[in-house]
């Protein structure tokens, strides 16, 4: 009877550290900022893009497993830098999302992207590019996992899209061929993770 009563102890005690583990680390969560853009960039159907400027090419995964790469056109002065505001010609250096989808674009079919991102809103209101309400909408649209504000100085709407020109150059977007959109557009639902790095 000692052992069983002993054995009932320990067993009360254990769900206890577990409870009060659980509780715990459910606060610490809580006060975490939630949203794609918040470093939180986690698919929600394991699908992740990966787009290299250097390369230009875009690498579609889902869960880890390449599914295949693609070539891409992207702005025009992408190798001078990052973007930094409206009309550089520059595809945007970061981690997005897809925050839209258009069946309607005039290049076939296009993926809207979570640029400017809160580091863009931060850079952009410590030069002076931006103002304080500017930055502060688009880290909210950005932890909210929304489509943050296109009309500031630093730009916007960023697409993945169809009709890409061989050789050619976009005015910032990221252009693939229409046969490959229609493959991006079967994989990727909004909240997708798209990375654009070297």
């Amino acid at each position: 009877m000692k052992w069983f009563k002993r054995k009932i102890r320990a067993l009360i005690a254990g769900v206890l550290i577990l409870v009060t583990t659980i509780s715990f680390s459910g606060a610490a969560l809580a006060d975490q900022a939630t949203g794609p853009g918040a470093g939180n960039l986690r698919s929600t159907n394991g699908v992740t893009i990966y787009v290299s400027k250097r390369l230009k090419t875009l690498t579609l995964k889902q869960n880890g497993v390449l599914i295949k790469e693609y070539p891409v056109s992207m702005g025009a002065s992408s190798a001078e830098g990052n973007k930094k505001v409206e009309g550089d010609m520059r595809t945007p250096s970061g981690e997005f999302y897809v925050c839209t989808r258009n069946d309607k674009s005039v290049a076939y079919l296009s993926l809207g992207l979570s640029y400017p991102g809160i580091k863009d809103a931060e850079r952009g209101y410590a030069d002076g590019i931006i103002t304080e309400a500017q930055r502060d909408e688009i880290i909210r649209a950005n932890k909210a996992g929304e489509q943050p504000p296109w009309d500031t100085p630093l730009g916007g709407a960023i697409m993945i899209h169809g009709c890409r020109v061989p050789d050619g150059d976009t005015h910032g977007c990221v252009a693939v061929d229409n046969d490959v959109m229609d493959v991006l557009w079967s994989y990727c639902n909004l909240g997708v993770p798209v990375t654009i790095g070297p």
